[in-house]
């Protein structure tokens, strides 16, 4: 039986697919940057506002709000702890994971189906995914694509040479407060959609295996949103024949993917 005659893997492929390109493109400029590891905090941190929102006060409406709101306190939080010289940035990314994480299991292990809740939020659960996903997903990533598209070259400036772009004139500081925006919003409606590992797998992974075998940054823009959508692809089609949990098994192909992509790139020698 072909699994993609089914309604809802269609629903759940298409939900997974633009949810994926979105956030590797977003991946890419956070791998430029080389703050790749934030994005594991503030992923944590959304899920931390999803479980209080729903959990703890049972205000399902507005879980959404809630998460996004602890992902801007996170991010302004990590913006000003890491001008602490004393102490390396990627400490205080790593205490707001741990804060994030444990303060949501502790939170979980208090409710009425906490086990349950913990499985959705922390690992997902793609096929139960509606068209209202889809809607939403496509939304998240014609925003993306929209807003990076059209100021690509200025995006990759800054974010590749920010010393340089600031010299030419750029606003270089707003500029990374849109992106941040852009991130956290992204972020925060990929986490409601495919949850905490599944999102974080597509910022990073696809992205990392384009790093590693791409050598055109110009080609990355084509290579991490494919490898994102074929993974995917491969992913649900393998996890249902195989009876595996579709959202855990996409995000280890995807892991799978890049450590490939790395020892293709060791034996080109690049």
């Amino acid at each position: 039986m072909n699994p993609f005659a089914l309604p809802f893997m269609r629903t759940a492929v298409a939900a997974s697919i633009l949810t994926g390109t979105a956030l590797s493109l977003l991946g890419v400029f956070m791998t430029a940057r080389r703050v790749a590891f934030s994005g594991l905090a503030v992923s944590q941190l959304a899920a931390l506002g999803t479980v209080v929102g729903v959990s703890l006060l049972e205000f399902h409406l507005g879980g959404g709000a809630l998460a996004l709101a602890f992902v801007g306190l996170g991010m302004f939080l990590l913006s000003r702890l890491s001008r602490t010289r004393t102490v390396p940035s990627e400490a205080w990314v790593a205490c707001l994971y741990v804060l994030g994480a444990g303060a949501a299991v502790l939170i979980l292990s208090k409710a009425p189906r906490g086990e349950s809740d913990t499985l959705g939020v922390f690992f997902g659960n793609v096929l139960s995914l509606t068209t209202t996903e889809v809607w939403e997903s496509l939304a998240i990533a014609l925003t993306v694509v929209g807003v990076l598209g059209v100021w690509l070259r200025r995006w990759v400036w800054i974010f590749v040479d920010s010393v340089s772009a600031e010299v030419s004139g750029i606003a270089a500081e707003r500029w990374n407060f849109l992106f941040y925006a852009l991130f956290a919003v992204a972020m925060t409606m990929a986490i409601h959609i495919v949850g905490v590992l599944l999102a974080f797998a597509y910022l990073i992974l696809p992205a990392a295996a384009g790093f590693t075998a791409v050598r055109r940054m110009r080609d990355l823009f084509l290579v991490v949103p494919l490898t994102a959508a074929a993974v995917t692809v491969a992913g649900f089609y393998i996890s249902f024949r195989l009876d595996f949990p579709t959202g855990p098994f996409v995000a280890v192909l995807l892991a799978a993917t890049a450590l490939l992509a790395k020892g293709y790139a060791a034996a080109r020698g690049r």
